[in-house]
């Protein structure tokens, strides 16, 4: 069974194939036309004819040209997208991050202790300026609260001295 359908696939291929040798084929037969016709000499109105049929057809092949360039650019953006959004790229892409990128960040990581360890009074510094800068930041909230604390408090104290009058 399975060789039948083998010889199926293989045929049908075979089939496509035969096809485009004969649409080529027709082609160089009509571009063959094309060409004598052209380079006959005619006068009045059979060179009108042919000159007016062969603008035409150069007008269809323009747009049939920018149609395919088209179709082009559409397959190629969707055969980008698929191999972009494929599970094997993604394991692949992973695979090179991990064998690239885990030594380069554990090399940094380790230079960047080992300076630490050279030099704590760096990490000192930096420690002490974050946490004035935290500090800052927390007495700024907490006085802004207290604000709306003391406006809240004396929005209750002045109703409560309205109705007790």
């Amino acid at each position: 069974m399975t060789t039948f359908v083998f010889t199926q696939a293989a045929r049908m291929r075979d089939v496509m194939v035969g096809a485009v040798y004969q649409a080529g084929d027709a082609g160089e037969l009509v571009v063959q036309s094309v060409r004598y016709t052209a380079t006959r000499p005619f006068t009045g109105s059979t060179a009108d004819t042919v000159q007016r049929r062969l603008g035409e057809m150069a007008a269809r092949g323009a747009v049939e040209r920018e149609k395919a360039r088209s179709r082009a650019a559409v397959a190629f953006d969707a055969a980008i997208t698929a191999l972009a959004t494929n599970a094997v790229v993604d394991k692949m892409v992973d695979a090179q991050l991990d064998r690239v990128l885990r030594p380069l960040v554990r090399d940094i990581l380790d230079d960047v202790l080992e300076m630490l360890e050279k030099e704590p009074e760096r990490v000192q510094s930096l420690v002490r300026g974050q946490r004035d800068t935290m500090v800052d930041e927390l007495v700024g909230r907490i006085r802004s609260g207290a604000a709306a604390g003391d406006v809240a408090v004396d929005r209750v104290t002045a109703r409560v001295l309205r109705r007790d009058a």
